[in-house]
């Protein structure tokens, strides 16, 4: 990989921060009229849907929070946030991966299913690959890689959430209109 510049960690931190804003106002949006609407199945709904804001976030935290680091910290600092952030970030994956099969059931939304295999691809590469690449002592370039894939992983989730809010909402109204025709 080239040498990465300053300026492309901050343009990074940049999208990076314009993004989550940009997704905080949709989801606070979605949450006070898009739950109101559902039926069936919203309480499974609801639990994966602030798992998958938590990983989405965490997701866009990467970009954020590693680029800023590396340009302004030692090397060694941005490791162990890297580290932290890697913990984390398995964690929640781990949370919306036990309740994906809930929310499949619910809503017979194979989106999120999905995104989940593929969110589940993206956390393991982007934790493992600059570990592979520069060992216990990765490089700023090393690091890049885990800074793309994550923004990566986040937009496609971001994608398969908005997607799988307008499958659940053709649902409901396939479901009403069943219910009235009956």
């Amino acid at each position: 990989m080239k040498e990465v510049s300053d300026a492309f960690l901050l343009q990074m931190a940049e999208v990076s921060a314009g993004l989550i804003g940009l997704f905080l106002v949709g989801i606070f949006f979605y949450v006070e009229t898009g739950f109101r609407r559902l039926g069936a199945g919203r309480d499974v709904f609801e639990d994966y849907f602030q798992a998958s804001t938590r990983i989405v976030m965490l997701l866009f935290a990467i970009p954020l929070i590693l680029s800023l680091t590396l340009v302004v910290l030692e090397d060694g600092w941005s490791r162990v946030i890297f580290l932290l952030l890697c913990v984390a970030l398995v964690a929640a994956n781990i949370d919306t991966a036990n309740q994906v099969r809930d929310v499949k059931k619910a809503t017979g939304s194979q989106t999120l299913f999905i995104n989940e295999i593929v969110g589940t691809v993206g956390v393991v590469i982007l934790v493992v690959v600059p570990w592979l690449l520069g060992g216990l002592d990765p490089t700023r370039e090393d690091l890049t890689w885990a800074i793309l894939v994550s923004f990566a992983t986040a937009f496609i989730s971001v994608l398969a959430l908005v997607l799988s809010v307008l499958e659940v909402a053709k649902a409901e109204r396939l479901a009403k209109g069943t219910a009235s025709a009956d």
